[in-house]
């Protein structure tokens, strides 16, 4: 029965581990991104002057950022801070942002941790000329 054992002792080995990538990998899932100003997905009719991203905790600013690409390639922006909530917030230096298709990449450190949560949104501005 010593081969039993030594294939006992293998499955045991494969279990484990399989459980702790299933574990290492589910923890990548988490986001503490709520919701933003403009929303994800939204059309506006005008362009927006602001970036704002709210989140389950304050922002750590200094270890978080913001930028904003759109048809004319990134934006300029500035500013960067918080309103004391848990948000992040940032003016766009051109508030005459054209029509099209623009995307919020953000970087932030939430909470009292060290780890850097990181994602993406998407909005469009639709003008009535």
């Amino acid at each position: 029965m010593p081969g039993n054992r030594r294939f006992n002792s293998l499955l045991a080995l494969f279990v484990l581990a399989a459980s702790l990538a299933g574990c290492a990998g589910s923890s990548t899932d988490y986001s503490p991104f709520l919701r933003a100003e403009p929303a994800a997905d939204s059309v506006l009719s005008r362009a927006p002057r602001n970036l704002r991203l709210f989140y389950e905790a304050v922002p750590d600013v200094p270890n978080s950022s913001l930028t904003l690409t759109g048809p004319d390639g990134n934006y300029d922006l500035r500013g960067f801070h918080t309103m004391g909530s848990d948000d992040l917030m940032i003016e766009i230096t051109n508030p005459s942002i054209p029509d099209g298709d623009y995307v919020v990449d953000w970087s932030a450190v939430v909470g009292e941790g060290s780890t850097v949560y990181d994602g993406s949104y998407r909005f469009s501005v639709v003008t009535d000329r």
